[in-house]
């Protein structure tokens, strides 16, 4: 087995070990390792070209995303002068398009000279490998949480990698199930609505139909979760803490000594959530507490 094997197969045993991130910068910088270059830098971005995620070493390096992004690649086969910037010396750039996604990656390395045919196609066959194997990375990120939840475990339920404009790096198999479903979308390389202003608030969360979604930035990308509705969201958060207390089977008396206010503040609070989930009795609040942890097992957003 030749070094490039050894490389390719170090990534792939990266992807599945390493936090994406993480192995964005490690895989740069094996590359820049076997290749003798002196620097590297990755970008990777969605049609609109928003800056997705940019990764580069070493640190001195100066090119910036903004410098790759200005790169016009006729097809994946041009091969493009790297961009200049302090300290880097002659080096090219690459054009790779992910496969089955709206995503494409702009990979450059520079040397201390102009480099050899044989550094530009080793870096050519090699860059393709380092970028499936970041989506296989994004991938195991994302599924986590299914592989939590078929253990039983408290997970964030269905999750997807996205860039600002909805755009989809990587979605987990519920995730995409979900979407399909309500939206009737047969892929899910682009969230199927517009990101609302509230998607980018503190809280990040947002309805879109039967939906509930919360998202969180992660890098210059964001994380977004969602799962069904349930009767619950119809709720104020402090009445949904105050019906998870007495669903516990706790007094009025007892939530009121947790939540410092008035045992008849309790009792109003009491009325109003029975009021608005259509119950009568205590033994429904509890089923429906229920049948809202098991919604997609998922985290409350």
């Amino acid at each position: 087995m030749n070094d490039n094997d050894n490389l390719i197969r170090e990534f792939y045993a990266l992807s599945a070990t390493e936090d994406w991130r993480s192995y964005r910068k490690h895989a740069v910088q094996s590359m820049v390792d076997a290749t003798g270059a002196i620097a590297g830098a990755w970008l990777t971005q969605g049609p609109s070209k928003i800056q997705g995620e940019f990764t580069s070493v070493p640190s001195w390096l100066k090119v910036t995303a903004r410098s790759l992004r200005k790169l016009e690649f006729e097809s994946t086969d041009v091969i493009l002068p790297a961009p200049e910037g302090e300290e880097a010396g002659k080096g090219v750039s690459i054009c790779y398009h992910h496969a089955d996604s709206e995503l494409h990656s702009v990979i450059s390395f520079w040397w201390d000279a102009e480099p050899s045919k044989d550094k530009v196609d080793m870096v050519q066959k090699l860059s393709q490998h380092m970028v499936e194997a970041g989506t296989i990375s994004q991938l195991v990120y994302v599924q986590r949480d299914e592989w939590l939840n078929s253990m039983g475990r408290p997970n964030r339920g269905t999750t997807a990698l996205i860039d600002a404009t909805g755009v989809v790096y990587a979605s987990s198999k519920s995730f995409r199930e979900l979407i399909t479903d309500s939206f009737d979308s047969k892929q899910v390389r682009q969230v199927p609505f517009n990101l609302p202003k509230a998607a980018f608030s503190d809280s990040g969360q947002f309805s879109v139909r039967s939906l509930r979604f919360r998202m969180s930035p992660n890098g210059n990308l964001f994380v977004l979760h969602a799962r069904r509705s349930v009767p619950l969201d119809e709720l104020s958060a402090r009445e949904q803490e105050i019906a998870r207390a007495l669903g516990e089977g706790k007094t009025f008396k007892s939530v009121a000594r947790d939540k410092g206010i008035a045992v008849s503040t309790v009792a109003n609070h009491a009325s109003r959530i029975y009021r608005k989930l259509g119950i009568f009795r205590r033994e429904d609040l509890v089923e429906l507490l229920r049948a809202s942890r098991n919604v997609d097992r998922s985290e409350k957003v």
